[in-house]
């Protein structure tokens, strides 16, 4: 809830005006530091020099925002809120294209434990939500005694516009109560009103809880088979007809390897259910790459009676983590190793069927990317051109690297975003937790600890609604277009001096 408040600091320091950038250079490295120590911290449990390197990163990101945020302040005072929250709302969206992608910063994402508020997020997304938190921030600026002194400062001021004082203090006051209002009673009305169809489906989803430290050991690959074969029989006997793996479950190259497909096998066999895994893959690479063998982090869905069905490569990358940036551009990369493996991006969604059911998969922090699960839930008939929504949403993933850390937590509820953004049901299987399925309204179903060893299960909810967000889901390009028109108009325009 704080994070109604968090920018007013930011708002007071920019009503003010900065004069020496320096001062902004500082601004940016506090607000790195702090950003990334709270949302990244676990990831010095895998690279220390890479914690590091974010919150550098970071501080020329937030220092270069800063400046053009105080430019907006100085040149247009008229426009410096609208400049305030696109800008900001740019850097959140433009996170989520290019090669360094990394869309965790979201302000949407801090009401995570409140779904009613996050019900909005089939209109407007989670960069919709991140807007009217910072809408809310300037209300609450306005509303402050040292914030109304230094607008009625400014000639050129929105608050000059409705004097007296009091006006203008009432009628943010106003609007923020309206603002609630509407956003807690549309969510109130979608919980409560929005049609869901109860299906007996019978899928499980599996935390077997493998040690990151052993799981890619050679020996450690038949003790992890047999937990995932007595998990699998275990759901198997409670009317499972489909059984979720997580993420690179099997740890060998299952598709090239006829020794491990008969492992798998065997397990098809004894259970006579349908398995979704993850595995690695490799295909031969084309003439003049670098290797001779493409990689990828894939999985698929296996029967007793259809082995061999199309396999999912995992679209999105982690920038360093999972493949070096720039590979194409800049071949010298390739000397560079980290540890990461440098999976190649898959170019194609999958959709599978299991039990009269379809669904698409997405793995690990492809969960963070609106647009990929827009398309994975409501993919469109070649034939018909109408949506053909899927049934129901799988995400396989492993956050062992993270440890007891925020990191688990963080990934895990994004699924609960991506749930009200589509209106559909979606099961995540996480190696090490959190496992947990979320229904078409944001509710957690069933849900594991972290580091337990367990099935979960929930009934199948769907509903025919088809969210606006999906048809309206590019608007937050109009918002960078805005923002860069401001910058641009502030570069021509003589600034005044700070107040």
């Amino acid at each position: 809830w704080l994070v109604f408040f968090a920018w007013l600091p930011y708002l007071h320091v920019f009503e003010r005006g900065v004069e020496h950038r320096r001062q902004l250079l500082r601004m940016g490295f506090v607000t790195s530091l702090v950003y990334v120590l709270i949302m990244f911290n676990w990831i010095a449990l895998v690279t220390v020099p890479g914690l590091v390197g974010m919150v550098l990163l970071y501080t020329v990101v937030f220092y270069l925002l800063f400046v053009c945020i105080n430019r907006i302040y100085r040149a247009w005072p008229f426009w410096r809120y609208v400049g305030f929250v696109s800008l900001l709302l740019a850097f959140e969206f433009v996170e989520n294209f290019g090669e360094l992608r990394f869309p965790w910063f979201n302000l949407g994402y801090s009401l995570a434990d409140y779904n009613i508020l996050v019900q909005l997020a089939d209109v407007v997304g989670v960069v919709g939500l991140s807007a009217l938190i910072l809408v809310i921030n300037v209300l609450l600026y306005q509303l402050l005694p040292f914030g109304q002194k230094l607008l009625l400062a400014r000639k050129n001021s929105p608050a000059n516009v409705l004097h007296p004082l009091r006006n203008r203090r009432v009628g943010s006051f106003v609007l923020s109560l309206l603002i609630f209002a509407v956003w807690l009673g549309y969510g109130y009305k979608c919980l409560r009103d929005l049609p869901l169809e109860k299906h007996d489906a019978g899928i499980f989803v599996v935390q077997p809880s493998i040690p990151q430290d052993l799981k890619w050991e050679r020996d450690q690959y038949y003790k992890s088979m047999a937990v995932f074969k007595d998990l699998t029989l275990k759901a198997a006997a409670d009317s499972a007809k489909l059984v979720i793996w997580p993420e690179g479950a099997v740890t060998n190259y299952l598709m090239r390897m006829p020794e491990i497909q008969t492992d798998l096998r065997d397990i098809l066999d004894a259970a006579q259910v349908d398995i979704f895994t993850g595995f690695p893959d490799r295909t031969p690479a084309p003439e003049n790459h670098v290797n001779s063998e493409l990689y990828y982090n894939s999985a698929s869905l296996f029967s007793p009676d259809n082995f061999y069905q199309a396999i999912y490569y995992k679209n999105i990358v982690i920038p360093v983590a999972e493949r070096m940036i720039l590979l194409d551009q800049l071949p010298f990369m390739w000397k560079l190793q980290f540890g990461q493996a440098n999976w190649e991006f898959g170019k194609e969604l999958r959709y599978y069927e299991s039990g009269g059911f379809k669904f698409s998969p997405s793995i690990c922090y492809e969960v963070a990317f609106p647009d990929i699960f827009h398309r994975m839930a409501l993919p469109i008939d070649p034939a018909s051109g109408e949506i053909q929504k899927c049934d129901y949403l799988v995400n396989i993933t492993n956050d062992a690297w993270f440890g007891t850390s925020y990191g688990p937590w963080l990934h895990a509820v994004m699924a609960r975003f991506r749930a009200v953004e589509n209106r559909i049901q979606i099961y995540r299987s996480a190696n090490t937790g959190i496992s947990l399925v979320v229904d078409p309204k944001g509710r957690i179903l069933a849900k594991t600890d972290l580091f337990e060893v367990k099935d979960i299960t929930a009934p199948l909810y769907t509903t025919p609604k088809v969210p606006l967000i999906s048809k309206i889901h590019r608007y937050p390009w109009l918002i960078v277009a805005l923002a860069l028109l401001l910058v641009a108009a502030s570069l021509f325009r003589k600034i005044g001096r700070p107040l």
